[in-house]
């Protein structure tokens, strides 16, 4: 896949790989948050840990145990941002120092059609009638792409704000040709620093993934 470092501003530490069973390079913490998890999911979990120790190396960040917290976001040391994104048999962890980045979201898809009840949770009016507006041959991953960038946006303003929002409550426009979007928030009241973000994309193949940096002001 293209780097996923092309999808984010600023100075950014990011490491990809297959999924890995490799539960040795755990710390028990680690071990012990996901001892009951099923083996895909150990996997997921495992390889996450292993990339984003090998992005905080980049910084000079010794290895350390990196658990969820209460609300299963990942907990990242002291000064630094990420996000974690995995797929069927891939995974991708991307971080920075918070005085370069405030916050990251990054999501990674394997390339497929959404089924149409998901295309009903995942897609506003508006964005329907842009998909129907496309060129024939771009339309089939146009619904993962839309789902794939909340997806994006939606990890980068959560550590923000600690809110949540349903996918219809985002909508966003597409620029297909460059590889970017924006977001804004159509739920009323939502902080001003994260109402509206822009974000990239890439697609090819077998994935798409899109990336939201917050910047500082």
């Amino acid at each position: 896949m293209t780097a996923i470092a092309d999808l984010f501003s600023g100075p950014v530490g990011v490491e990809t790989s297959a999924l890995s069973t490799a539960d040795g390079e755990l710390f028990p913490e680690e071990r012990a948050f996901i001892q009951a998890a099923v083996p895909k999911r150990r996997a997921e979990f495992a390889t996450a840990r292993i990339l984003a120790r090998r992005s905080l190396a980049a910084f000079g960040v010794p290895p350390g145990p990196l658990v969820p917290g209460p609300d299963r976001a990942p907990v990242w040391p002291s000064g630094f941002t990420g996000s974690i994104s995995h797929c069927a048999n891939y995974c991708a962890v991307v971080v920075a120092r918070r005085r370069d980045v405030t916050s990251l979201g990054l999501d990674v898809e394997d390339v497929r059609e959404l089924d149409a009840g998901l295309q009903d949770l995942v897609l506003t009016p508006a964005e329907r009638q842009w998909i129907v507006a496309q060129p024939e041959a771009i339309r089939p991953v146009l619904p993962i792409l839309i789902f794939s960038a909340k997806e994006a946006y939606y990890k980068c303003q959560y550590p923000i704000t600690r809110g949540f929002l349903d996918f219809r409550d985002v909508e966003l426009g597409i620029e297909w040709a460059p590889g970017t979007f924006a977001a804004r928030v159509l739920k009323t009241g939502w902080p001003a620093a994260v109402a509206r973000l822009s974000g990239r994309f890439v697609v090819d193949q077998d994935r798409v993934a899109c990336g939201v940096a917050l910047m500082p002001r």
